[in-house]
């Protein structure tokens, strides 16, 4: 009976420690930051990167119809094999509320020259770049930036 008690607590103590082992890692997510100004041309530059544990609640990149001045946003491995693909509204157009004479709200859209933005996702490990494409008027998109993270 002593023998089956002491072969139990090493059969336990052993499980224990390769649970410790093999500890999942967390959930992270990425926040990148950027400028973004439309002179004839639209110019985007990097300017920090976040890494924080966590999970986004309710993550869900759909794709939604692209209009003019969107952005598509790449994640990229080291070959250049796609990972995730996160899309952006226009930053530089903004849809403000306001309560006008007649005490209605309203609607109307602001285009500014130049904005930061912020891109979240989901932290994929092998992530090495970030390709940002805008959508034009005939739904093609063009490259803006190339960025290694």
């Amino acid at each position: 009976m002593k023998f089956l008690i002491i072969l139990f607590l090493i059969h336990s103590c052993a499980n224990t420690k390769n649970q410790k082992d093999e500890k999942e890692e967390p959930a992270k997510i990425v926040f990148l930051t950027y400028s973004i100004q439309k002179n004839p041309e639209t110019q985007i530059t990097f300017l920090k990167q976040k890494l924080v544990v966590g999970k986004i609640k309710g993550y869900a990149n759909n794709d939604k119809f692209q209009s003019e001045g969107d952005l598509e946003c790449t994640f990229l491995d080291a070959k250049k094999n796609v990972l995730q693909v996160v899309n952006i509204e226009n930053p530089l157009r903004k849809i403000v509320e306001y309560v006008n004479d007649s005490d209605n709200l309203e609607k109307r859209i602001i285009e500014l020259d130049s904005t930061q933005f912020i891109i979240r996702a989901p932290y994929i490990e092998n992530t090495k770049y970030l390709e940002i494409s805008e959508f034009s008027k005939d739904k093609q998109t063009k490259k803006l930036l190339t960025t290694k993270l």
